[in-house]
């Protein structure tokens, strides 16, 4: 009984090889979600960045024109779209 112990205590021991096969699924985790948390802030920066931009560009020309450009540049990137769209019926 104790030769048998002594053989699954050695077994399971924790050998760097164990502790850093374990250690590497919990880093690859722990990389994911650095990643993630740093897409999540350039997206956030750009997001602030834009707004910040529209504030200036309102300052300086006033809502109405900035308005006046921001639904012309919609309905060019609408047209850019679906240039060839035609609508047919079936028969």
């Amino acid at each position: 009984m104790l030769h048998w112990l002594s053989n699954l205590i050695a077994h399971n021991a924790a050998t760097p090889e164990k502790q850093a096969q374990r250690a590497l699924g919990e880093l690859r985790m722990a990389l994911f979600q650095a990643e993630q948390r740093v897409l999540d802030a350039q997206l956030q920066a750009e997001y602030y960045r834009t707004r910040i931009a529209f504030c200036e560009e309102v300052l300086k020309a006033g809502i109405e024109q900035v308005s006046d450009q921001r639904k012309g540049q919609r309905e060019a990137i609408t047209h850019d779209l679906r240039p060839n769209l035609k609508l047919t019926t079936s028969q």
